[in-house]
């Protein structure tokens, strides 16, 4: 009976979400800015000073367990009566716990106002030479900040110091950050590399958060700047900003003024790269244009990406893009993957 019980939860949960999204304001004063604070200091701290991932082990460990749970259950019924009701009772208390994690560690955050109303930043419909200015800005920033960073004898950037020594400093990085701006403000938990990082990749992920036990991954087996900028990008989803859009604009934002030429850059072709892209729709010849003005350097890291991703095409990334989407559309962020382009909004905010 007190497994039907934690099925109440799951009312429970979808409940908490419509409220939460009824009133944004009242979630961003007293859950955001509150009780998932408090959340994120204690259970969140929980998990995240350790240097190896929980979730990742749960995940491994979840096939043997599920074994090991089907062969229990075979073995009642062949002793006891009941199965059924004590099935459903299972089922409902598991799908009543996860929901309402979920729900506490994620999902309420969802709900909250956008990013750029909460920062001032005037989000507002832009006219094309606006973007035009943004890209001509945003690739000067990276012609510079590309002859910073260590590189290969390809050309390509490289590391320096190791991904565990990197995302030491993204932690330090976050956590600087937070002084300039409040909303970041908050216990900054440290990021775990993915063990399993190449599948990832396969799946076209480069990072990932997992709420359940508030840790924030990273696949470091991707083109090197993608990695600095995925790892500022998670622990914004670990601070509680959650769209993807406003993610990438925190990830950009944080690195920008980290003083760290690994972020720094990493941050600056996120940025560029999604304001190319929105670019290339409206305006071809001012793409091309910009195009053309970059640096040799950002060229190899380009076509390195082009070529590292080619190699994953297939079921498993189709799937993968479905799901992510399904996922997104579901916590109401309407544009799914689409979604990703809008932090171009937020940067031309920013530098309005």
């Amino acid at each position: 009976m007190k497994r039907f019980w934690a099925g109440l939860l799951i009312p429970v949960s979808v409940g908490l979400n419509l409220l939460a999204h009824r009133f944004p304001y009242a979630t961003e004063r007293y859950f955001s800015m509150g009780v998932y604070r408090l959340l994120a200091a204690t259970y969140g701290r929980l998990f995240g000073m350790l240097p190896f991932s929980v979730s990742q082990f749960l995940i491994v460990l979840l096939p043997i367990f599920l074994v090991g749970y089907l062969g229990f259950e075979v073995y009642l019924i062949c002793v006891k009566k009941g199965l059924w009701r004590r099935l459903l009772a299972n089922f409902l208390c598991m799908v009543g716990v996860l929901a309402f994690m979920f729900t506490i560690f994620a999902g309420l955050n969802y709900a909250r106002p956008q990013l750029g109303e909460n920062m001032g930043l005037g989000v507002r419909p832009s006219y094309v030479w606006e973007l035009v200015a943004l890209a001509e800005r945003l690739g000067e920033d990276v012609n510079y900040l590309s002859g910073l960073v260590g590189r290969d004898g390809d050309g390509v950037m490289m590391i320096d110091g190791g991904n565990i020594a990197l995302a030491r400093e993204a932690q330090a990085v976050f956590r600087e950050a937070g002084e300039q701006w409040p909303l970041l403000e908050g216990y900054v938990p440290l990021v775990k590399l993915i063990l399993y990082s190449r599948f990832m990749s396969r799946l076209l992920i480069t990072g990932v958060y997992s709420p359940f036990t508030m840790e924030a991954h990273v696949n470091v087996h991707v083109p090197a700047y993608h990695i600095p900028a995925t790892m500022l990008h998670e622990i914004a989803h670990f601070r509680g900003i959650m769209r993807e859009d406003e993610a990438n604009f925190v990830a950009w934002l944080v690195a920008k003024d980290s003083g760290r030429a690994d972020f720094m850059y990493s941050g600056a072709m996120l940025a560029f790269g999604h304001t190319m892209q929105q670019l290339r729709r409206v305006s071809p010849e001012d793409y091309r244009r910009i195009m053309d003005g970059i640096a040799e350097d950002v060229r190899a890291d380009f076509r390195a990406n082009s070529e590292y991703w080619r190699q994953f095409t297939g079921v498993l990334a189709t799937a993968s893009t479905r799901v992510n989407d399904a996922y997104l559309r579901a916590n109401r962020q309407e544009d799914g993957v689409a979604s990703y382009g809008r932090m171009v909004d937020l940067l031309l905010g920013y530098f309005r």
